[in-house]
């Protein structure tokens, strides 16, 4: 991938160090560090909450089934800027989620409030960041 390429992609979406990342559907047991396209606009975390249950504990309180669509903003790391995302709801399929720039300026407040609390709490369970 080349910076400036279209890019459509599944995988499973999840939060690494407070930003969101796109992670190969076949991922490694260490996720973490493994192959991974990082989504340029990491207040979707927020938009994605809102529609999507959480996960009952672990390190990311999302980690579902997602199709992205975008254009890759930089290659190293790859950083993909999001045109469209469907994200899996267990109930019932995928979920269109608004990535829009409009959108998603309700919750830039809200995740520089998350990254200032994670960087005062150590633990691997999003829960105790609430």
């Amino acid at each position: 991938m080349t910076v400036g390429d279209c890019v459509d992609l599944r995988g499973w979406l999840v939060i690494i160090d407070y930003r969101l990342f796109l992670i190969p559907e076949n991922h490694s047991e260490n996720y973490e560090e493994g192959d991974r396209y990082e989504i340029s606009k990491p207040e979707i975390i927020f938009a994605v909450a809102e529609l999507i249950l959480p996960l009952a504990g672990g390190k990311s309180f999302i980690f579902h089934r997602s199709k992205l669509s975008g254009v890759v903003v930089s290659g190293a790391p790859i950083k993909i800027d999001p045109v469209s995302l469907s994200v899996e709801e267990r109930q019932s399929g995928f979920v269109f989620i608004n990535v829009a720039d409009v959108s998603l300026d309700k919750y830039r407040e809200r995740y520089k409030a998350f990254l200032e609390k994670g960087r005062s709490v150590n633990s691997d369970d999003w829960m105790d960041y609430v």
